[in-house]
């Protein structure tokens, strides 16, 4: 069976395992480990994953979503954008919890697990938060990377008190001190396209980019991001703070149509652009 407790480890497995081979692994309740083809009850062959164990439609739906990414043989930035129907991340008053099923949160957190990093602007920091971890299921923590152009973060949020590591992007020549964190100065001219660069050099394989909207926004019109992921709720808020503010274009002919799929997720739907495909 998979569940919270287990798919954490059995995404550890897929993302380390060769990505041209077949992988063979026992599941027994919150163990698994490698195995034969003989002995095995969960395995995937040809980038397919078949199974002699239950798995329910919302973690089976999280591994069809989650597989192709796992055994892609090439960095990946990734950004996800939970959002209603009408594409709003949040109400004017910076109200956002929650437009998602809180069911996403689980899906959230798998997605952060397969991560080597996760990168948020400060004001997501500043209205939700967030740890940024997989607590939801015990899965491996990636690490944490903030845009701070300002350095207007402080102590009292929580990434800056539970011990893990921050890297913090700064353009300003402040002189202060943020709890477990490295901070990073670079040149306000093209400061995005510097940030592009020194990630780069992080050598991170798989990033993923969780918001807000005008640090994804920027990414994207920087070409930086490879698949842009929609999280969409089946409700309708109307006025609000927009998922996306990309740079104006004059004519349709220059609107972005890239490759997509799609996924259902619980009640909720799950659509990939494919942007540097």
């Amino acid at each position: 069976m998979i569940t919270s407790k287990n798919i954490g480890i059995l995404l550890d497995f897929i993302k380390n395992s060769k990505k041209n081979s077949d992988l063979y692994l026992l599941v027994k309740k919150n163990n698994i480990s490698l195995s034969s083809k003989r002995e095995s009850n969960f395995y995937i062959k040809n980038n397919n994953l078949e199974t002699k164990i239950n798995i329910s439609k919302f973690y089976q739906s999280i591994l069809n979503i989650l597989l192709p990414i796992l055994r892609k043989n090439k960095k990946l930035v990734i950004a996800q954008i939970g959002q209603s129907i009408d594409g709003r991340i949040a109400l004017n008053n910076g109200n956002s919890h929650y437009i998602n099923n809180p069911k996403s949160i689980i899906y959230l957190h798998c997605l952060r697990s397969i991560s080597d990093a996760i990168i948020v602007g400060s004001n997501t920091i500043k209205k939700d938060d967030p740890l940024l971890t997989t607590r939801k299921i015990k899965g491996t923590n990636p690490k944490r990377i903030i845009i701070d152009g300002s350095l207007s973060l402080n102590n009292k949020y929580k990434i800056f008190n539970d011990g893990n590591e921050n890297i913090i992007f700064t353009k300003s020549k402040k002189n202060i001190r943020l709890n477990n964190s490295r901070i990073i100065r670079l040149k306000e001219k093209n400061f995005t396209k510097n940030f592009i660069t020194h990630i780069k050099k992080l050598k991170y394989k798989n990033i993923l980019v969780e918001g807000g909207s005008k640090t994804i926004s920027e990414l994207i019109n920087n070409k930086y991001i490879d698949i842009l992921q929609f999280i969409i709720a089946p409700i309708l808020i109307g006025t609000g703070i927009n998922s996306l503010n990309l740079k104006e274009i004059s004519n349709l002919n220059k609107a972005i149509r890239p490759k997509n799929n799609f996924n259902e997720l619980d009640n909720e739907i799950i659509v990939n652009l494919f942007l540097n495909s």
